[in-house]
């Protein structure tokens, strides 16, 4: 296996403000890091257990692939790609192209940050998939604790950050999609109860990834929603599999972010994590 951890979604915004003050009214997500380059500007919010959620915006450059992303999808905010920390990065370049998949954008230049994708035509799973090789945060990467010298650009409300266990989405075929997780990105898939259609695939660390097959037809594929509980909360969303249709259904779109928000409550007492 390649993977170890579903480290973070990354989300292309017109403007950071909007969609950081949604995930901070939302899911408490706070301020971590922020930075303004030529090409696009990244920055991250941690909720619960550190997971991230990274905003990126268009770059002071002319041609800023984020702004070229942004005006395919009708300049609306949309999920950009997932990012999955692997333990070496050659070793997972190399399980792609077993698998038939030439990465793309590799970057082995610098020993802290080390990275490649994988094209969403090339492995079904209907979004962008970073793989990295980096054994610290961005923090740490940057030596800034500080929030890479920019204050946070919207207020922040105080509340607790939940924590992520899930994000779902679709495909256009879940085999395919399946064995790109599996076999070159590490993941264990399970059974989740909803249909031979969807499966929920986990890593040791970091969210899980619940992905339903929809077809070609539909063209609905690709990363639709967070699902979040409070931090403190016990089990997580494999101990209630015939609820988490209706949670999901319940949540609330977020044009700031281009993705719904469910939030589920409470699990049963004593449920395992």
């Amino acid at each position: 296996m390649s993977a170890h951890e579903l480290d973070h979604l990354a989300i292309a915004v017109p403007s950071w403000a909007p969609a950081g003050e949604a995930l901070n009214r939302e899911l408490g997500a706070r301020w971590a890091s922020g930075f303004r380059m030529e090409a696009f500007n990244p920055c991250q919010l941690a909720v619960a257990d550190d997971m991230r959620l990274e905003l990126l915006e268009p770059g002071s450059g002319e041609h800023s692939f984020i702004q070229r992303f942004l005006s395919e999808n009708d300049g609306q905010a949309a999920p950009h790609h997932i990012t999955f920390k692997v333990h070496d990065i050659r070793a997972a370049i190399a399980g792609a192209q077993r698998a038939g998949i030439e990465p793309i954008l590799v970057n082995l230049e610098h020993p802290q940050w080390q990275e490649a994708f994988l094209h969403p035509r090339d492995t079904g799973l209907g979004f962008l998939a970073q793989m990295v090789q980096a054994p610290q945060s961005v923090e740490e990467i940057t030596g800034t604790d500080d929030g890479g010298g920019l204050a946070c650009p919207w207020e922040q409300n105080g509340s607790a950050p939940l924590r992520i266990p899930l994000i779902y989405g679709n495909v256009a075929h879940l085999s395919q999609a399946g064995a790109v997780l599996r076999d070159v990105l590490g993941a264990r898939e399970y059974s989740t109860g909803m249909g031979t259609t969807t499966a929920r695939f986990h890593w040791d660390e970091g969210a899980d990834l619940l992905l339903s097959e929809v077809g070609h037809s539909s063209g609905n594929s690709g990363i639709q929603g967070i699902l979040a509980l409070p931090a403190d909360a016990g089990g997580s969303p494999r101990d209630v599999p015939e609820r988490l249709p209706a949670v999901l259904a319940a949540g609330g779109d977020h044009p700031e972010i281009g993705l719904r928000i469910s939030v589920l409550q409470h699990t049963p007492a004593g449920a395992g994590s």
